[in-house]
């Protein structure tokens, strides 16, 4: 079995990435797995894969001056592993440091393209230490920035061992879009990117839509993996869609935050005028880990605590229909373009109607139009989702068809046994054969 040094992202159960990392790396055992990733992420940390992590802290990350003089220092090295609070939200504190750091300092230095200067991270010996006892056959690493980018690329250099990179979201197109140096500086990411892509073993997206892209754009082939799904456990049996009553439900279980809020605002107005004009009645739920204080202006729009992620599935198969919702703003659309949510195969599996709520653009919408498992919205006007709204409801042959069609994709592309396999497998192609697999330049 190879052994995996992994940097860019933590196992846990409550964000996508750290579900994506738990379902892909099931086949190993916990002792042939090892983590690199900041020490923000312990607190959110789930064991049952791994249990071996180096938290980069002071030693590795270096601010510049006169940055550095607002640095907090920060532990470093293998730590006591914090793992993920039970507490169901959080609220952030307002505070004065909060406030100069998210909403003065961080605009400015982003507007200034100074984000891509003031600091970068080097491997300490400490790390050295660290890395070489473990003694990995393959780094897999997920990048977000510049600074990880070439924190990535010197990793490879240093240990020359294989290296897959995995891209979740396309974080390179928006990264330099507005402020001073846009050009210069997405010129530059683009480069330092595309190095690092050409030095890996095996290139990885998401989804179809990013693999496509990103092969016109760095000049690799970029193979598709995402969350896949244990289909035992999220899967209804026997499958059935609930007939026409007099009370519906929807929820939405993810995070919130930029890209999501307005259609989850859209969707609730929506909501709102459904009840106004009819006789059937619709509860939208949001579960999400912050607390949303603008639920509260809603009559039938509710804000739920998060649940342990076990009890997802028989929430998702309790309700009458599950929303993906997405912004439409060019930035949101910029930013999400090419991103496939983690809960979508979830939603696929658990036999409930889905709706989703995305520009066209999106690799969601696009993977939905050309499957054909789920209500399509593309607009974010109230009027428009309530009229959709009406005529899914009532629909009870659209909504067998679409839980079907789900249910098959599922199985076909997500179910984990078999993605999980795969992905196994190309770890040990590499590893013990990697002249096999080297990714060649088209």
């Amino acid at each position: 079995m190879p052994k995996v040094l992994i940097f860019g992202q933590s196992f846990n159960s409550n964000t996508g990435g750290g579900v994506t990392l738990s379902n892909l790396f099931s086949k190993w055992d916990k002792k042939d797995l090892a983590v690199v990733c900041t020490s923000h992420a312990n607190g959110n940390i789930t064991k049952d894969c791994c249990d071996n992590y180096y938290f980069i802290g002071s030693d590795e990350l270096k601010w510049k001056f006169p940055f550095r003089l607002f640095q907090r220092r920060t532990p470093s090295g293998k730590l006591p592993i914090i793992e993920t609070s039970e507490q169901g939200t959080f609220t952030i504190k307002p505070t004065i440091r909060n406030f100069l750091i998210f909403k003065v300092l961080a605009p400015f230095l982003h507007w200034s393209g100074l984000q891509h200067v003031i600091s970068y991270t080097i491997i300490s010996p400490k790390l050295l230490v660290w890395i070489r006892d473990f003694a990995p056959d393959v780094l897999y690493v997920q990048v977000t920035s510049r600074e990880a980018t070439l924190f990535a690329t010197a990793l490879t250099d240093l240990l020359k061992i294989p290296m897959v990179i995995h891209q979740m979201d396309d974080w390179l197109g928006p990264i330099s879009s507005q402020g001073l140096a846009k050009n210069y500086w997405a010129s530059v990411i683009d480069m330092e990117f595309k190095k690092l892509a050409r030095k890996a073993a095996l290139c990885m997206s998401i989804g179809d839509y990013m693999g496509e892209e990103y092969q016109k754009r760095y000049g690799v082939k970029f193979h598709t993996f995402h969350n896949p799904v244990e289909l035992d456990k999220w899967m209804r049996s026997p499958v059935e869609v609930h007939s026409v009553k007099i009370e519906y439900s929807v929820l939405y279980a993810g995070r919130t935050g930029f890209g999501i809020d307005a259609s989850l605002r859209s969707f609730a107005n929506a909501v709102e005028l459904f009840n106004q004009t009819s006789d059937l009645k619709i509860n939208f739920y949001v579960q999400t880990a912050e607390e949303l204080q603008w639920t509260d202006a809603y009559s039938h729009t509710f804000h739920r605590k998060l649940i342990p992620y076990d009890e997802l599935p028989e929430l998702f198969q309790r309700m009458d229909f599950l929303l993906m919702p997405c912004d439409f703003s060019a930035s949101a659309i910029k930013y999400l373009k090419y991103s496939m949510p983690t809960k979508a195969p979830e939603y696929m599996a658990s036999g409930t109607p889905i709706i989703i709520l995305s520009p066209e653009q999106t690799a969601i919408f696009q993977y939905g139009q050309q499957n054909r498992f789920a209500l399509m919205i593309n607009e974010d006007e109230p009027e428009m989702i309530c009229r959709n709204l009406k005529e899914f409801v009532f629909n009870e042959e659209a909504k067998v068809k679409n839980v079907q069609r789900a249910l098959e994709l599922a199985k076909l592309r997500h179910a984990k046994q078999q993605v999980a396999q795969t992905f196994y497998e190309q770890f040990q192609k590499i590893a013990y054969h990697q002249e096999a697999l080297i990714v060649s330049e088209i």
